[in-house]
């Protein structure tokens, strides 16, 4: 149903998507690595999980997220990977044999399949040394010739490098890129600009500069392409909606897929008799409280992001002004980098566009939200 609010997994539960859904699976074919990108709620997740089912190739899907819950850490990562692993042994069962040849892996034959663990403190474990023999797999095995491994919310990875212990992800990019032909790679990116970012991708000084990397940029519906997509969810559910409550839906959140989705889902389970102004409403505010839970994240690191956006949220939006209006509300004055800095993080959280020298709030709850800051 469109109005599952979990990522799909099949076509006919995505709404219109089927350009991107080809563009990825072409890039796929064709490219070492392919960038997802798009702002939160956009529909990332859904497109990458239906085009990897629809690709029929073998592959490992990691879930990044999880990561943030426990802990940046190598242990993380491979338990991460041997479950994503696991998942792709209860159809290729043949990677038994490749993967057990690695020093440090683990592979337990169960009534339901087989189960991978890796022993992270194995010096000799690598994740080069997994993705090289995801790729003999792949050479041998998969009749489209590659193995994809899918990184989701992959601007998570840049916690991992650093320090004793940790992984530089570029430096497994370009290995792999390089010496390891039958190896897709797809990273999603809901903070495009951290993930960018991370790359450095122009940057000479990055182990991948200067290799090619196919990038897709995810759009939100237009109003036309909006309303439609509220309407067939509607009928799906045998649900009349007026009119004016759609367009009511469509302003509050313009065409982002997942609060289009979000609506739909919490109207329907209000059972309303009849869906008006006021339930949309009751809706919204509490689409902003998720909105709150999400921004405290962000105003924990300073309080000055808060000002910022609220700044940018009531019409403020050039460089001069914000700061103006910044150091109005702390009743101090604040260095230029300072400034600088905290638009430039807001920007590549995707949470702020610049557009012609002004700061413009992409997501309209998040305008919604901060103007009651």
């Amino acid at each position: 149903m469109l109005f599952d609010p979990r990522p799909k997994t099949c076509r006919e539960d995505l709404f219109d998507r089927e350009e991107e859904i080809k563009e990825l699976k072409e890039a796929v074919s064709k490219y070492p690595l392919t960038l997802l990108l798009g702002i939160r709620r956009i529909g990332k997740t859904s497109i990458l999980r239906v085009a990897l089912d629809e690709l029929e190739v073998p592959y490992a899907y990691l879930d990044l997220r999880i990561l943030e819950e426990e802990g940046f850490s190598r242990a993380s990562l491979y338990r991460l990977l041997s479950e994503a692993l696991t998942n792709t042994l209860s159809k290729w069962g043949k990677l038994v044999e490749y993967l057990k040849i690695i020093k440090g892996v683990e592979v337990r034959s169960l009534d339901i399949g087989f189960n991978v663990e890796f022993n992270w403190r194995e010096k000799s474990l690598s994740i080069t040394r997994i993705l090289s023999e995801l790729n003999r797999f792949a050479e041998k095995y998969s009749d489209k010739g590659f193995f994809v491994v899918a990184l989701d919310e992959a601007q998570l990875l840049r916690y991992l490098s650093g320090g004793k212990g940790r992984i530089d992800f570029r430096t497994v990019l370009a290995y792999a890129y390089d010496n390891l032909p039958n190896l897709r790679l797809i990273l999603t990116g809901s903070e495009a600009g951290l993930l960018l970012g991370m790359l450095k991708l122009d940057d000479s000084s990055s182990p991948i500069y200067g290799r090619f990397v196919k990038v897709i940029r995810l759009n939100r519906f237009d109003r036309e392409k909006s309303l439609a997509f509220l309407r067939k969810g509607f009928e799906e559910a045998g649900v009349e909606v007026s009119e004016d409550a759609l367009h009511r839906i469509y302003e509050r959140v313009d065409g982002v897929v997942g609060w289009l989705t979000y609506f739909g889902a919490l109207i329907l389970e209000s059972r309303s008799h009849s869906i008006d102004s006021e339930v949309v409403e009751e809706v919204a505010e509490k689409a902003l409280k998720l909105v709150e839970k999400e921004l405290s994240e962000v105003f924990k690191r300073s309080k000055h992001y808060m000002y910022v956006l609220k700044a940018i949220s009531i019409g403020v939006n050039t460089w001069s002004g914000i700061k103006k209006a910044v150091e109005a509300w702390l009743g101090k004055s604040l260095e230029n980098p300072a400034i600088t800095r905290l638009l430039k993080n807001l920007v590549e959280l995707d949470i702020v566009e610049k557009r012609n020298n002004h700061y413009v709030i992409t997501d309209p709850l998040i305008l919604e939200y901060c103007k009651r800051l």
